[in-house]
């Protein structure tokens, strides 16, 4: 089972803005691990990939300075890689909310197609009836009762 994040355009949940649904899974990105700045061109994730190249810019400066060496420029590579791995969908996630497409519902489904059927049929169905409110009890002529460290109110 994965978890589907459905983003959707600020509306009123009209049948044609619903269709307009995106549906995120979330988790590990392995496509964003495997080949980072070029997933985030692919997703127009502008800011992160701003972020990225500004980062990268600085760690090749520092490797030319000789600040530190080729294997620690590696292991920051490797750790931002993870990080885009780990992350991404979240990245993805922000910027929809961003363009104008909130977080609606979240759907835990086998695949895509099942959390879209579920998502829908959520959507278009009837609202749910309000439970019948309790009757309110008759007053009594009995004194209330005082809970604590009184026996009686009014002492």
């Amino acid at each position: 089972m994965a978890i589907y994040a459905v983003h959707c355009p600020a509306g009123d949940g009209d049948a044609a803005t619903l269709e307009r649904a995106k549906f995120l899974k979330v988790g590990f990105c392995a496509a964003a691990l495997a080949f980072g700045p070029m997933w985030l061109l692919a997703h127009r994730l502008w800011r992160p990939l701003a972020l990225w190249i500004l980062g990268a810019a600085l760690v090749a400066l520092a490797l030319a300075q000789g600040v530190f060496g080729a294997d620690a420029a590696v292991w920051l590579y490797a750790l931002s890689a993870l990080y885009l791995g780990l992350e991404g969908r979240a990245l993805q996630g922000a910027a929809l909310a961003r363009r104008g497409r909130p977080l609606a519902d979240v759907i835990c489904a086998a695949d895509s197609s099942t959390a879209e059927r579920g998502f829908f049929e959520r959507a278009f169905a009837a609202p749910p009836r309000a439970a019948p409110r309790p009757r309110a009890a008759p007053p009594s002529s009995a004194p209330p009762q005082v809970l604590g460290l009184f026996p009686e109110a009014g002492r």
